[in-house]
Protein backbone atom coordinates (compact mmCIF):
# COMPACT_ATOMS: atom_id res chain seq x y z
CA UNK A 1 0.00 0.00 0.00
CA UNK A 2 2.97 2.17 1.34
CA UNK A 3 4.59 1.96 -2.10
CA UNK A 4 1.55 2.41 -4.41
CA UNK A 5 0.94 5.54 -2.61
CA UNK A 6 4.76 6.61 -3.16
CA UNK A 7 4.54 5.80 -6.76
CA UNK A 8 1.09 7.42 -7.07
CA UNK A 9 2.51 10.95 -5.02
CA UNK A 10 6.00 10.82 -7.49
CA UNK A 11 4.09 10.83 -10.80
CA UNK A 12 1.89 14.04 -9.63
CA UNK A 13 4.91 15.93 -8.34
CA UNK A 14 7.07 14.77 -11.67
CA UNK A 15 4.62 15.71 -13.92
CA UNK A 16 3.92 19.10 -12.67
CA UNK A 17 8.16 19.49 -11.78
CA UNK A 18 8.18 18.77 -15.39
CA UNK A 19 5.62 21.39 -16.98
CA UNK A 20 7.63 23.66 -14.19
CA UNK A 21 11.02 23.31 -15.96
CA UNK A 22 9.44 23.41 -19.20
CA UNK A 23 8.22 26.90 -18.57
CA UNK A 24 11.12 28.47 -16.35
CA UNK A 25 14.11 26.93 -17.90
CA UNK A 26 15.51 25.50 -15.09
CA UNK A 27 18.45 22.63 -14.93
CA UNK A 28 16.55 19.43 -16.10
CA UNK A 29 15.89 21.24 -19.38
CA UNK A 30 18.53 24.02 -21.45
CA UNK A 31 17.58 22.95 -24.94
CA UNK A 32 15.80 25.14 -27.01
CA UNK A 33 17.29 23.31 -30.07
CA UNK A 34 14.31 21.90 -32.38
CA UNK A 35 16.03 18.49 -31.83
CA UNK A 36 18.99 17.61 -29.30
CA UNK A 37 20.33 15.19 -31.64
CA UNK A 38 22.11 11.63 -30.75
CA UNK A 39 25.58 12.52 -29.21
CA UNK A 40 29.11 12.15 -30.52
CA UNK A 41 32.44 13.17 -29.64
CA UNK A 42 34.58 15.53 -31.69
CA UNK A 43 37.72 13.80 -31.53
CA UNK A 44 37.00 10.05 -31.64
CA UNK A 45 39.97 7.44 -30.96
CA UNK A 46 38.39 5.42 -33.83
CA UNK A 47 36.08 4.80 -36.42
CA UNK A 48 33.98 1.82 -36.94
CA UNK A 49 31.40 0.99 -39.76
CA UNK A 50 27.87 -0.09 -38.63
CA UNK A 51 26.02 -2.27 -41.26
CA UNK A 52 22.77 -2.23 -39.08
CA UNK A 53 20.31 -5.23 -38.66
CA UNK A 54 17.77 -2.04 -39.36
CA UNK A 55 16.27 1.03 -38.77
CA UNK A 56 14.72 0.54 -35.54
CA UNK A 57 16.50 2.72 -32.60
CA UNK A 58 18.26 -0.28 -30.98
CA UNK A 59 19.88 -1.31 -33.97
CA UNK A 60 20.99 2.62 -35.35
CA UNK A 61 20.28 4.78 -32.90
CA UNK A 62 21.59 3.28 -29.06
CA UNK A 63 24.96 2.06 -31.41
CA UNK A 64 25.53 5.21 -31.96
CA UNK A 65 25.20 6.47 -28.13
CA UNK A 66 27.18 3.72 -27.18
CA UNK A 67 29.89 4.26 -29.68
CA UNK A 68 30.07 7.97 -28.47
CA UNK A 69 30.33 6.99 -24.76
CA UNK A 70 33.06 5.16 -25.84
CA UNK A 71 35.41 7.24 -27.65
CA UNK A 72 34.47 5.93 -31.13
CA UNK A 73 32.63 7.47 -34.35
CA UNK A 74 29.86 5.22 -35.75
CA UNK A 75 29.38 5.61 -39.59
CA UNK A 76 26.31 4.45 -40.95
CA UNK A 77 24.75 3.96 -43.93
CA UNK A 78 21.76 6.55 -44.89
CA UNK A 79 18.25 5.77 -43.08
CA UNK A 80 16.66 5.53 -46.79
CA UNK A 81 18.85 2.50 -47.60
CA UNK A 82 18.45 0.37 -44.93
CA UNK A 83 14.78 1.45 -43.83
CA UNK A 84 12.55 -1.42 -43.44
CA UNK A 85 8.54 -0.04 -44.05
CA UNK A 86 5.71 -2.10 -42.48
CA UNK A 87 2.30 -2.25 -45.16
CA UNK A 88 0.45 0.62 -45.62
CA UNK A 89 -2.27 -1.30 -45.99
CA UNK A 90 -3.72 -4.62 -45.17
CA UNK A 91 -2.96 -6.24 -48.82
CA UNK A 92 0.88 -5.52 -48.41
CA UNK A 93 0.87 -2.10 -49.79
CA UNK A 94 4.02 -0.47 -49.13
CA UNK A 95 5.90 -3.59 -47.64
CA UNK A 96 9.64 -2.90 -48.62
CA UNK A 97 13.23 -3.75 -47.23
CA UNK A 98 16.23 -2.00 -47.45
CA UNK A 99 18.12 -1.52 -50.94
CA UNK A 100 20.85 -4.03 -51.05
CA UNK A 101 22.62 -2.97 -54.11
CA UNK A 102 22.72 1.20 -52.59
CA UNK A 103 24.19 -0.08 -49.46
CA UNK A 104 27.13 -2.10 -50.82
CA UNK A 105 27.93 1.68 -53.25
CA UNK A 106 27.96 2.86 -49.75
CA UNK A 107 30.20 0.64 -48.16
CA UNK A 108 32.78 1.30 -51.18
CA UNK A 109 32.35 4.66 -50.60
CA UNK A 110 33.20 5.15 -47.23
CA UNK A 111 35.26 1.47 -46.68
CA UNK A 112 38.61 3.41 -45.84
CA UNK A 113 37.21 5.67 -43.32
CA UNK A 114 36.71 3.06 -41.03
CA UNK A 115 38.98 1.40 -38.37
CA UNK A 116 37.06 -1.82 -38.27
CA UNK A 117 33.34 -3.57 -39.23
CA UNK A 118 30.06 -4.20 -37.66
CA UNK A 119 28.41 -5.91 -40.36
CA UNK A 120 24.53 -7.58 -40.38
CA UNK A 121 24.63 -10.38 -43.18
CA UNK A 122 20.84 -9.96 -43.26
CA UNK A 123 21.20 -6.32 -44.59
CA UNK A 124 23.66 -6.87 -47.29
CA UNK A 125 21.78 -10.28 -48.35
CA UNK A 126 18.22 -9.50 -47.99
CA UNK A 127 17.84 -5.66 -47.18
CA UNK A 128 17.42 -6.11 -43.10
CA UNK A 129 15.75 -8.69 -40.60
CA UNK A 130 12.25 -9.01 -41.91
CA UNK A 131 12.74 -8.73 -45.51
CA UNK A 132 15.42 -11.54 -44.87
CA UNK A 133 12.40 -13.74 -43.33
CA UNK A 134 9.94 -12.32 -46.22
CA UNK A 135 7.32 -15.27 -48.13
CA UNK A 136 8.23 -12.81 -51.02
CA UNK A 137 12.15 -11.87 -51.12
CA UNK A 138 12.79 -8.98 -53.47
CA UNK A 139 16.07 -10.12 -53.49
CA UNK A 140 16.91 -13.58 -54.78
CA UNK A 141 19.07 -16.03 -53.42
CA UNK A 142 22.07 -15.87 -55.96
CA UNK A 143 22.07 -12.15 -55.59
CA UNK A 144 21.99 -12.50 -51.57
CA UNK A 145 24.95 -14.46 -51.79
CA UNK A 146 26.63 -12.29 -54.29
CA UNK A 147 26.20 -9.60 -52.01
CA UNK A 148 28.18 -11.34 -49.07
CA UNK A 149 31.51 -10.80 -51.15
CA UNK A 150 32.22 -8.13 -49.73
CA UNK A 151 33.41 -9.53 -46.71
CA UNK A 152 35.78 -11.11 -48.16
CA UNK A 153 37.15 -8.33 -50.13
CA UNK A 154 37.21 -5.95 -47.54
CA UNK A 155 39.13 -8.33 -45.29
CA UNK A 156 41.54 -8.55 -48.55
CA UNK A 157 41.73 -5.07 -48.79
CA UNK A 158 41.89 -4.03 -45.14
CA UNK A 159 43.79 -7.38 -43.53
CA UNK A 160 44.57 -5.92 -40.29
CA UNK A 161 41.03 -4.05 -39.51
CA UNK A 162 38.50 -6.45 -37.33
CA UNK A 163 35.48 -7.42 -39.33
CA UNK A 164 32.42 -8.32 -37.37
CA UNK A 165 29.78 -10.28 -39.07
CA UNK A 166 26.02 -11.46 -37.68
CA UNK A 167 23.35 -13.25 -39.69
CA UNK A 168 20.04 -14.82 -38.19
CA UNK A 169 18.39 -18.10 -38.52
CA UNK A 170 15.09 -17.46 -39.79
CA UNK A 171 12.31 -17.20 -37.18
CA UNK A 172 9.43 -19.59 -36.49
CA UNK A 173 7.17 -17.34 -38.83
CA UNK A 174 7.51 -14.37 -41.27
CA UNK A 175 6.36 -10.99 -40.09
CA UNK A 176 3.29 -9.56 -39.08
CA UNK A 177 1.98 -6.45 -41.17
CA UNK A 178 3.98 -7.35 -43.95
CA UNK A 179 2.68 -8.04 -46.93
CA UNK A 180 -0.28 -8.85 -46.12
CA UNK A 181 0.00 -11.25 -43.26
CA UNK A 182 -2.18 -10.44 -40.40
CA UNK A 183 -1.69 -11.80 -36.76
CA UNK A 184 -4.08 -14.38 -36.61
CA UNK A 185 -1.81 -16.13 -40.04
CA UNK A 186 1.46 -15.59 -38.19
CA UNK A 187 0.53 -17.18 -35.36
CA UNK A 188 -0.90 -20.26 -37.63
CA UNK A 189 3.04 -20.26 -39.05
CA UNK A 190 4.36 -20.05 -35.77
CA UNK A 191 2.56 -23.15 -34.64
CA UNK A 192 3.09 -25.20 -37.99
CA UNK A 193 6.92 -24.24 -37.49
CA UNK A 194 6.92 -24.84 -33.71
CA UNK A 195 5.83 -28.94 -34.69
CA UNK A 196 8.42 -31.28 -33.86
CA UNK A 197 10.73 -32.48 -36.62
CA UNK A 198 12.67 -35.23 -37.18
CA UNK A 199 16.06 -34.65 -35.77
CA UNK A 200 19.24 -35.44 -37.88
CA UNK A 201 22.28 -37.37 -36.44
CA UNK A 202 24.41 -35.90 -39.43
CA UNK A 203 24.39 -32.82 -40.98
CA UNK A 204 24.42 -31.58 -44.97
CA UNK A 205 22.57 -28.29 -46.11
CA UNK A 206 20.00 -30.83 -48.27
CA UNK A 207 19.03 -33.25 -45.02
CA UNK A 208 18.15 -29.86 -42.94
CA UNK A 209 15.50 -29.01 -45.83
CA UNK A 210 14.62 -32.23 -46.32
CA UNK A 211 13.53 -32.50 -42.96
CA UNK A 212 11.68 -29.09 -42.96
CA UNK A 213 8.01 -30.84 -43.31
CA UNK A 214 9.02 -34.26 -41.67
CA UNK A 215 7.39 -34.65 -38.20
CA UNK A 216 9.70 -36.66 -35.39
CA UNK A 217 8.93 -39.93 -37.18
CA UNK A 218 9.90 -38.74 -40.57
CA UNK A 219 6.11 -38.28 -41.95
CA UNK A 220 4.80 -35.82 -43.91
CA UNK A 221 3.42 -32.78 -41.36
CA UNK A 222 0.16 -32.74 -41.96
CA UNK A 223 -1.87 -28.62 -43.12
CA UNK A 224 -3.31 -28.71 -39.92
CA UNK A 225 -2.81 -30.04 -36.80
CA UNK A 226 -1.81 -28.76 -32.90
CA UNK A 227 1.53 -27.26 -31.85
CA UNK A 228 3.34 -28.62 -28.62
CA UNK A 229 4.94 -24.86 -28.35
CA UNK A 230 1.71 -23.09 -27.33
CA UNK A 231 -1.11 -25.72 -27.52
CA UNK A 232 -2.59 -24.06 -30.01
CA UNK A 233 -4.52 -25.40 -33.48
CA UNK A 234 -2.75 -24.30 -36.56
CA UNK A 235 -4.36 -24.57 -39.83
CA UNK A 236 -2.58 -23.37 -43.40
CA UNK A 237 -2.84 -24.20 -47.43
CA UNK A 238 -0.52 -26.01 -49.78
CA UNK A 239 0.54 -22.83 -51.08
CA UNK A 240 1.00 -20.96 -47.75
CA UNK A 241 3.06 -23.91 -46.59
CA UNK A 242 4.88 -24.11 -49.78
CA UNK A 243 5.90 -20.10 -49.56
CA UNK A 244 7.02 -20.90 -46.04
CA UNK A 245 9.53 -23.74 -46.96
CA UNK A 246 10.71 -21.57 -50.02
CA UNK A 247 12.00 -18.83 -47.51
CA UNK A 248 13.40 -21.59 -45.04
CA UNK A 249 15.40 -22.97 -47.60
CA UNK A 250 16.71 -19.76 -48.82
CA UNK A 251 17.37 -18.20 -45.46
CA UNK A 252 19.43 -21.41 -45.13
CA UNK A 253 21.09 -20.77 -48.75
CA UNK A 254 22.36 -17.81 -46.90
CA UNK A 255 23.35 -18.59 -43.37
CA UNK A 256 25.57 -21.51 -45.63
CA UNK A 257 27.27 -18.70 -47.56
CA UNK A 258 28.11 -16.64 -44.04
CA UNK A 259 29.52 -20.07 -43.20
CA UNK A 260 31.56 -19.73 -46.01
CA UNK A 261 32.33 -15.39 -45.63
CA UNK A 262 33.26 -17.01 -41.88
CA UNK A 263 37.04 -17.33 -43.18
CA UNK A 264 37.27 -13.67 -43.87
CA UNK A 265 35.57 -12.64 -40.70
CA UNK A 266 37.72 -12.17 -37.33
CA UNK A 267 34.12 -12.76 -35.40
CA UNK A 268 30.64 -14.00 -36.48
CA UNK A 269 27.64 -14.34 -35.22
CA UNK A 270 24.73 -16.53 -35.82
CA UNK A 271 21.50 -15.19 -34.00
CA UNK A 272 18.47 -17.45 -33.57
CA UNK A 273 15.26 -15.10 -33.92
CA UNK A 274 12.19 -16.36 -31.84
CA UNK A 275 13.41 -19.49 -30.68
CA UNK A 276 11.98 -22.30 -28.58
CA UNK A 277 13.87 -24.71 -26.16
CA UNK A 278 11.42 -27.59 -27.65
CA UNK A 279 12.27 -29.79 -30.94
CA UNK A 280 10.80 -26.91 -33.78
CA UNK A 281 11.86 -26.28 -37.37
CA UNK A 282 14.80 -24.40 -36.37
CA UNK A 283 16.53 -27.25 -34.18
CA UNK A 284 18.41 -29.28 -37.24
CA UNK A 285 18.97 -25.57 -38.60
CA UNK A 286 20.63 -24.86 -34.85
CA UNK A 287 22.52 -28.20 -34.79
CA UNK A 288 23.90 -27.58 -38.27
CA UNK A 289 25.33 -24.54 -37.61
CA UNK A 290 26.57 -25.84 -34.00
CA UNK A 291 28.18 -28.37 -36.15
CA UNK A 292 29.78 -25.98 -38.92
CA UNK A 293 30.91 -23.45 -35.85
CA UNK A 294 32.89 -26.26 -34.90
CA UNK A 295 34.35 -28.02 -37.55
CA UNK A 296 34.36 -25.62 -40.05
CA UNK A 297 34.39 -21.36 -38.89
CA UNK A 298 36.32 -22.45 -34.98
CA UNK A 299 34.51 -22.18 -31.95
CA UNK A 300 37.09 -19.25 -30.96
CA UNK A 301 35.49 -17.29 -33.94
CA UNK A 302 31.86 -17.59 -33.98
CA UNK A 303 29.53 -18.38 -31.65
CA UNK A 304 25.19 -18.77 -31.66
CA UNK A 305 23.07 -17.71 -29.49
CA UNK A 306 19.55 -16.62 -28.85
CA UNK A 307 19.21 -12.83 -29.98
CA UNK A 308 19.42 -10.08 -33.09
CA UNK A 309 18.70 -6.94 -31.71
CA UNK A 310 21.32 -7.32 -29.30
CA UNK A 311 24.27 -8.57 -31.34
CA UNK A 312 25.49 -5.48 -32.77
CA UNK A 313 25.89 -3.46 -29.14
CA UNK A 314 27.61 -6.61 -27.76
CA UNK A 315 29.87 -6.88 -30.84
CA UNK A 316 30.65 -3.18 -30.07
CA UNK A 317 32.34 -4.01 -26.72
CA UNK A 318 34.04 -6.96 -28.79
CA UNK A 319 35.21 -4.26 -30.57
CA UNK A 320 36.31 -2.08 -27.92
CA UNK A 321 38.19 -4.09 -26.45
CA UNK A 322 40.14 -5.07 -29.84
CA UNK A 323 40.68 -1.19 -31.07
CA UNK A 324 42.02 -0.12 -27.31
CA UNK A 325 43.65 -3.46 -26.95
CA UNK A 326 42.18 -4.16 -23.53
CA UNK A 327 42.05 -7.46 -21.45
CA UNK A 328 39.59 -9.55 -21.27
CA UNK A 329 36.38 -7.66 -18.76
CA UNK A 330 35.79 -9.94 -15.86
CA UNK A 331 31.83 -9.99 -14.45
CA UNK A 332 31.02 -11.61 -11.69
CA UNK A 333 27.13 -12.35 -12.19
CA UNK A 334 24.78 -12.73 -9.42
CA UNK A 335 21.09 -14.26 -9.79
CA UNK A 336 17.97 -13.25 -7.94
CA UNK A 337 15.80 -15.69 -8.36
CA UNK A 338 16.64 -19.42 -7.63
CA UNK A 339 15.07 -19.93 -11.01
CA UNK A 340 17.40 -17.79 -13.04
CA UNK A 341 20.68 -20.19 -14.05
CA UNK A 342 18.73 -23.27 -14.74
CA UNK A 343 15.01 -21.83 -16.28
CA UNK A 344 14.25 -21.97 -19.96
CA UNK A 345 12.45 -19.37 -21.62
CA UNK A 346 9.89 -20.01 -24.40
CA UNK A 347 12.13 -17.84 -26.60
CA UNK A 348 15.36 -19.31 -26.47
CA UNK A 349 17.17 -22.67 -27.81
CA UNK A 350 19.73 -22.57 -24.93
CA UNK A 351 18.87 -25.10 -22.09
CA UNK A 352 19.20 -22.73 -19.30
CA UNK A 353 19.86 -18.78 -19.09
CA UNK A 354 22.72 -19.21 -17.22
CA UNK A 355 23.99 -20.92 -20.43
CA UNK A 356 22.53 -18.07 -22.80
CA UNK A 357 24.39 -15.58 -20.40
CA UNK A 358 27.28 -17.15 -20.55
CA UNK A 359 27.13 -16.84 -24.43
CA UNK A 360 26.45 -13.45 -24.47
CA UNK A 361 29.73 -12.82 -22.22
CA UNK A 362 31.60 -14.59 -24.45
CA UNK A 363 30.61 -12.90 -27.44
CA UNK A 364 31.43 -9.40 -25.60
CA UNK A 365 34.67 -10.37 -25.40
CA UNK A 366 34.31 -10.70 -21.39
CA UNK A 367 34.45 -13.77 -19.06
CA UNK A 368 33.00 -15.10 -15.78
CA UNK A 369 34.87 -15.23 -12.30
CA UNK A 370 34.02 -16.27 -9.28
CA UNK A 371 35.80 -13.75 -6.97
CA UNK A 372 33.51 -10.75 -6.62
CA UNK A 373 36.47 -9.03 -4.95
CA UNK A 374 38.61 -9.41 -8.36
CA UNK A 375 35.92 -9.19 -10.68
CA UNK A 376 35.59 -5.65 -13.14
CA UNK A 377 31.97 -5.73 -13.17
CA UNK A 378 29.38 -6.88 -10.69
CA UNK A 379 26.50 -8.38 -13.11
CA UNK A 380 23.07 -8.65 -11.31
CA UNK A 381 20.40 -10.15 -12.83
CA UNK A 382 16.87 -10.14 -11.92
CA UNK A 383 14.94 -13.86 -12.79
CA UNK A 384 12.00 -14.18 -14.79
CA UNK A 385 9.64 -14.67 -11.80
CA UNK A 386 11.03 -11.41 -10.35
CA UNK A 387 12.12 -13.52 -7.23
CA UNK A 388 14.45 -11.88 -4.52
CA UNK A 389 13.80 -8.12 -5.61
CA UNK A 390 14.47 -6.68 -2.85
CA UNK A 391 17.69 -8.88 -2.37
CA UNK A 392 19.07 -6.89 -5.80
CA UNK A 393 18.22 -4.08 -4.87
CA UNK A 394 19.87 -4.39 -1.43
CA UNK A 395 23.31 -6.00 -3.08
CA UNK A 396 22.71 -2.64 -6.10
CA UNK A 397 23.26 -0.43 -3.08
CA UNK A 398 25.76 -2.53 -1.13
CA UNK A 399 27.96 -2.37 -4.50
CA UNK A 400 28.02 1.35 -4.71
CA UNK A 401 29.15 1.97 -1.04
CA UNK A 402 31.86 -0.66 -1.92
CA UNK A 403 32.65 1.49 -5.34
CA UNK A 404 32.12 -2.17 -7.33
CA UNK A 405 31.18 -1.17 -11.34
CA UNK A 406 27.48 -2.67 -11.71
CA UNK A 407 25.42 -3.41 -14.48
CA UNK A 408 21.71 -4.92 -13.98
CA UNK A 409 19.88 -6.97 -16.31
CA UNK A 410 16.10 -7.43 -15.67
CA UNK A 411 14.73 -10.43 -16.98
CA UNK A 412 11.66 -9.86 -15.86
CA UNK A 413 9.46 -12.41 -18.51
CA UNK A 414 7.56 -8.89 -20.25
CA UNK A 415 8.63 -6.21 -18.56
CA UNK A 416 10.81 -4.63 -16.53
CA UNK A 417 10.23 -5.05 -12.88
CA UNK A 418 9.46 -1.79 -11.69
CA UNK A 419 10.65 -2.67 -8.18
CA UNK A 420 13.90 -2.86 -8.71
CA UNK A 421 13.62 0.20 -10.79
CA UNK A 422 11.25 2.43 -8.55
CA UNK A 423 13.75 1.51 -5.38
CA UNK A 424 16.91 2.21 -7.07
CA UNK A 425 16.32 5.31 -8.92
CA UNK A 426 14.88 6.77 -5.60
CA UNK A 427 17.95 5.37 -3.84
CA UNK A 428 20.10 8.34 -5.25
CA UNK A 429 22.58 6.13 -6.89
CA UNK A 430 20.60 5.23 -10.39
CA UNK A 431 23.64 7.71 -11.89
CA UNK A 432 26.15 5.34 -11.04
CA UNK A 433 24.87 2.64 -12.89
CA UNK A 434 27.02 1.20 -15.30
CA UNK A 435 24.06 -0.43 -17.69
CA UNK A 436 21.03 -1.35 -17.27
CA UNK A 437 18.18 -3.61 -19.78
CA UNK A 438 14.93 -5.04 -19.55
CA UNK A 439 13.94 -4.78 -23.28
CA UNK A 440 11.79 -7.58 -25.15
CA UNK A 441 13.61 -10.95 -25.01
CA UNK A 442 16.42 -11.80 -21.99
CA UNK A 443 19.10 -12.77 -25.27
CA UNK A 444 17.98 -8.80 -26.23
CA UNK A 445 18.48 -7.59 -22.51
CA UNK A 446 21.69 -9.42 -21.85
CA UNK A 447 23.20 -7.83 -25.73
CA UNK A 448 22.06 -4.93 -24.46
CA UNK A 449 23.28 -4.38 -21.42
CA UNK A 450 26.97 -6.62 -22.03
CA UNK A 451 27.59 -4.33 -25.12
CA UNK A 452 26.58 -0.68 -23.84
CA UNK A 453 28.26 -1.03 -20.04
CA UNK A 454 31.16 -3.14 -21.76
CA UNK A 455 32.07 -0.71 -24.61
CA UNK A 456 32.27 1.79 -21.76
CA UNK A 457 34.37 0.14 -19.42
CA UNK A 458 36.96 -0.55 -21.75
CA UNK A 459 37.17 2.88 -23.29
CA UNK A 460 37.43 4.39 -19.73
CA UNK A 461 40.12 1.90 -18.74
CA UNK A 462 42.02 3.24 -21.66
CA UNK A 463 41.52 6.47 -22.25
CA UNK A 464 43.73 9.45 -20.33
CA UNK A 465 42.75 12.50 -22.53
CA UNK A 466 40.57 14.96 -19.80
CA UNK A 467 38.63 16.36 -22.93
CA UNK A 468 38.08 12.97 -24.75
CA UNK A 469 36.70 11.51 -21.51
CA UNK A 470 34.72 14.06 -20.67
CA UNK A 471 32.76 14.02 -24.23
CA UNK A 472 32.24 10.91 -24.21
CA UNK A 473 30.85 11.01 -20.40
CA UNK A 474 28.24 13.66 -21.73
CA UNK A 475 27.33 10.66 -24.12
CA UNK A 476 27.41 8.25 -21.37
CA UNK A 477 24.72 10.28 -19.28
CA UNK A 478 21.95 10.41 -22.62
CA UNK A 479 22.89 7.07 -22.97
CA UNK A 480 22.04 5.47 -19.64
CA UNK A 481 18.76 8.18 -18.98
CA UNK A 482 17.97 6.81 -22.77
CA UNK A 483 17.80 3.19 -21.88
CA UNK A 484 16.37 3.90 -18.37
CA UNK A 485 13.11 5.62 -20.33
CA UNK A 486 13.11 3.11 -23.09
CA UNK A 487 13.01 -0.01 -20.91
CA UNK A 488 11.23 1.01 -17.43
CA UNK A 489 9.55 3.96 -17.78
CA UNK A 490 8.03 3.25 -21.13
CA UNK A 491 7.88 -0.47 -21.67
CA UNK A 492 6.59 -1.11 -17.66
CA UNK A 493 4.99 1.84 -17.01
CA UNK A 494 3.79 3.94 -19.96
CA UNK A 495 3.32 1.71 -22.75
CA UNK A 496 -0.08 0.59 -21.59
CA UNK A 497 -0.94 4.33 -21.88
CA UNK A 498 -0.10 4.38 -25.78
CA UNK A 499 -1.80 1.66 -26.36
CA UNK A 500 -5.02 3.18 -24.80
CA UNK A 501 -4.17 6.46 -26.80
CA UNK A 502 -4.46 4.33 -30.32
CA UNK A 503 -6.96 1.87 -29.36
CA UNK A 504 -9.20 5.53 -28.54
CA UNK A 505 -9.06 6.13 -32.33
CA UNK A 506 -9.57 2.46 -33.17
CA UNK A 507 -6.33 2.29 -34.25
CA UNK A 508 -4.60 -1.09 -35.16
CA UNK A 509 -1.79 -1.10 -32.20
CA UNK A 510 0.75 -3.06 -34.40
CA UNK A 511 0.74 -0.79 -37.62
CA UNK A 512 -0.86 2.50 -36.93
CA UNK A 513 -0.88 3.40 -41.06
CA UNK A 514 -3.45 0.45 -42.11
CA UNK A 515 -6.37 2.32 -40.06
CA UNK A 516 -5.54 5.77 -38.91
CA UNK A 517 -5.38 9.17 -40.47
CA UNK A 518 -2.05 11.41 -40.43
CA UNK A 519 -3.92 13.69 -37.92
CA UNK A 520 -4.96 10.81 -35.40
CA UNK A 521 -1.20 9.41 -35.97
CA UNK A 522 -0.03 13.47 -34.95
CA UNK A 523 -2.03 13.18 -32.05
CA UNK A 524 -0.79 9.93 -30.75
CA UNK A 525 2.67 11.64 -31.25
CA UNK A 526 2.53 14.82 -29.46
CA UNK A 527 1.02 12.41 -26.97
CA UNK A 528 3.82 10.10 -26.45
CA UNK A 529 6.14 13.43 -26.67
CA UNK A 530 4.35 14.74 -23.23
CA UNK A 531 4.44 11.22 -22.08
CA UNK A 532 8.54 10.98 -22.18
CA UNK A 533 8.95 14.60 -21.61
CA UNK A 534 7.62 13.60 -17.83
CA UNK A 535 9.50 10.06 -17.95
CA UNK A 536 12.88 11.96 -18.55
CA UNK A 537 11.87 14.55 -15.77
CA UNK A 538 11.73 11.94 -13.56
CA UNK A 539 14.90 9.98 -14.56
CA UNK A 540 16.80 13.13 -14.46
CA UNK A 541 16.17 14.51 -11.30
CA UNK A 542 18.07 11.40 -10.18
CA UNK A 543 20.87 12.14 -12.25
CA UNK A 544 21.43 15.94 -11.76
CA UNK A 545 23.42 16.85 -8.91
CA UNK A 546 24.80 12.83 -8.50
CA UNK A 547 28.23 11.62 -9.60
CA UNK A 548 28.74 9.43 -12.63
CA UNK A 549 32.18 7.59 -13.49
CA UNK A 550 34.29 8.71 -16.10
CA UNK A 551 37.60 7.13 -15.82
CA UNK A 552 39.26 3.96 -14.73
CA UNK A 553 42.33 4.21 -12.98
CA UNK A 554 42.55 0.08 -11.38
CA UNK A 555 40.66 -1.85 -9.41
CA UNK A 556 38.21 -0.14 -7.59
CA UNK A 557 39.99 3.75 -8.32
CA UNK A 558 37.94 5.84 -10.27
CA UNK A 559 37.18 9.45 -11.56
CA UNK A 560 33.97 10.76 -10.73
CA UNK A 561 31.82 14.06 -12.07
CA UNK A 562 28.94 15.66 -11.21
CA UNK A 563 25.97 15.58 -13.95
CA UNK A 564 24.40 19.05 -14.68
CA UNK A 565 21.94 18.76 -17.09
CA UNK A 566 20.82 17.14 -19.70
CA UNK A 567 18.42 18.81 -23.04
CA UNK A 568 14.67 18.82 -22.91
CA UNK A 569 12.94 16.27 -25.26
CA UNK A 570 11.91 17.76 -28.50
CA UNK A 571 9.53 16.95 -31.65
CA UNK A 572 12.09 15.00 -33.11
CA UNK A 573 13.73 13.05 -30.16
CA UNK A 574 10.78 10.77 -29.41
CA UNK A 575 9.05 8.87 -31.73
CA UNK A 576 7.12 5.37 -32.26
CA UNK A 577 9.16 3.59 -34.98
CA UNK A 578 7.49 1.60 -37.96
CA UNK A 579 3.90 3.64 -36.44
CA UNK A 580 3.29 0.71 -34.20
CA UNK A 581 3.68 0.80 -29.89
CA UNK A 582 6.24 -1.97 -29.63
CA UNK A 583 9.42 0.50 -29.88
CA UNK A 584 10.55 3.43 -28.72
CA UNK A 585 12.50 6.24 -30.21
CA UNK A 586 13.62 8.64 -27.12
CA UNK A 587 16.99 10.46 -28.21
CA UNK A 588 18.02 12.49 -25.12
CA UNK A 589 20.68 15.23 -26.27
CA UNK A 590 24.31 15.35 -24.92
CA UNK A 591 24.66 15.89 -20.87
CA UNK A 592 26.71 18.31 -19.20
CA UNK A 593 28.43 17.62 -16.53
CA UNK A 594 31.42 18.63 -14.41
Amino acid sequence: MKNNFLKIMKEALVTSLAAIMVLSGSIAFTSTKASAAIPTVSSPNKTVMLIPLDDRPINYDTVQKAAASSGLKIILPPKDIIATELQDKTDGTGSHGGNPTALINWIEAHKSEADGYIISADQLHSGGLVESRSLKPEISTDQGKANLDIIQELKEEFPNKPIYVFDTVMRLASTAEYEGLNTTKYTQFRRYGGVPRKVLTSFSISSVKAAYNQDANGNPIPLSGTSPIDNGNYSINQSERDQYLAAKSRKLDLNYKVIQEAAYADYTVFGVDDSNPKNTVQTNEINWLKFHIANTIGSTKSAIVSDADGISLNLLARMTKELYSQPSIKYHVQWFGADGATKQEPYHFESTLGELLKTQITISGGSIVTDKNSADISLLVLSPDSINRASLVSTYNSNMSSIIPTTVIDLKDSHADDYIMDNIVAGGNVSRMLAYSAWNTAGNRMGIALGTGGSRFNFMRYETNPTKLREATNAFVSLNIDRIIDDYEYKATRQKDTIAKIQSFGGNTANMKTNMTEAQIKQVDDFELASMRNAQATIESQFATHRVMEKVNGLRSFDWVIVDSVPVLYDEDVALPWNRYFDLTVNTGAATVH
